[in-house]
Formats: C-alpha cells, sequence, structure tokens
C-alpha cells in the first residue's frame, strides 16, 4: 500500500484541480500593436533596417538591429499611451501611440488578457526625423495578425 501511496497523492491531485487552475501554454494573452512600414515616395510596403527599439519609461532596449517589414510591440496596460524610440540610419524619432485598454479576465490561473484601441493623436515626435507620417490602419488589437499602424519613411 505505501508503495502506491506516491501515484494515489498524484492522481488524487489531478483530480482535484478544476479546469480553471491550468493555464495551457499557449493560451489567449495580451496582444502587441503591429506595425508595418512603407516607402513614403512609392507608397509600397516595405521592410526596413532600425538600430534599435527602445520603449520610453524602461530601462531596457527592446531591440538592437530589428530589420523586416513588420514590427509588434507591446502596449502598456496601465497608461493611455506608450512611447518608443525608433532609430534608423542613426535618427531617432518618437512613436507615441494613445490607447484605451480594456481588460478582460480569462480564468483564475490564466488571469486578465489586455485588448487595445487606438486613438486617432497617435502621433511622431521629431526635429529632423525621418519617419514622414503616421498612418492608423485598424485601430482595435484583438489579435496579431492584422497591421494597426503603418509608419512612412
Amino acid at each position: 500500500m505505501i508503495k502506491h501511496l506516491p501515484f494515489l497523492v498524484l492522481t488524487l491531485f489531478f483530480l482535484s484541480c478544476e479546469k480553471d487552475d491550468i493555464c495551457i501554454e499557449g493560451s489567449e494573452n495580451t496582444n502587441r500593436v503591429t506595425i508595418g512600414f512603407v516607402n513614403y515616395k512609392s507608397r509600397i510596403q516595405t521592410g526596413i533596417s532600425l538600430s534599435y527599439i527602445k520603449g520610453i519609461n524602461n530601462d531596457s532596449i527592446l531591440s538592437e538591429g530589428f530589420s523586416g517589414d513588420y514590427l509588434k510591440l507591446p502596449l502598456k496596460v496601465n497608461s493611455n499611451q506608450t512611447r518608443y524610440i525608433l532609430e534608423h540610419d542613426k535618427i531617432k524619432d518618437t512613436l507615441k501611440i494613445f490607447h484605451q485598454t480594456n481588460h478582460l479576465y480569462l480564468n483564475r490561473s490564466c488571469g486578465f488578457k489586455s485588448n487595445f484601441v487606438i486613438k486617432s493623436e497617435t502621433e511622431i515626435i521629431k526635429e529632423s526625423g525621418w519617419i514622414r507620417e503616421v498612418s492608423i490602419e485598424k485601430d482595435s488589437i484583438f489579435n496579431e495578425e492584422n497591421t494597426n499602424i503603418f509608419i512612412y519613411y
């Protein structure tokens, strides 16, 4: 009987767990904003190389050396704006994204997920920057498959 005690305890443990007690890997989580890059003159979506991407009021650099067509960045869930410094060809621009956060309770184990709605006040802050224009393509962020913002450079 003592030999089977660990097996019995483990079996009872798993049987006592409710569905809410386990957050399955790959389950829903807070989505990031998807940013696409467009050549300003040709109006054709193209890839870009950025020296680095840094969140303002964030001590760490998110990415050193980004290259690609799409960029996915997290938004702050406890604020109505998120700012990033984007450096291209040694020129820095600040992208200021205004957003509304909608929290959604998933379950006891997974906690909350946040969805966002991008507001039209989203802007770039520059002195002589590389970003020419920012346009909001899709203002609601409920998944990461759709491009939300286009940066024209």
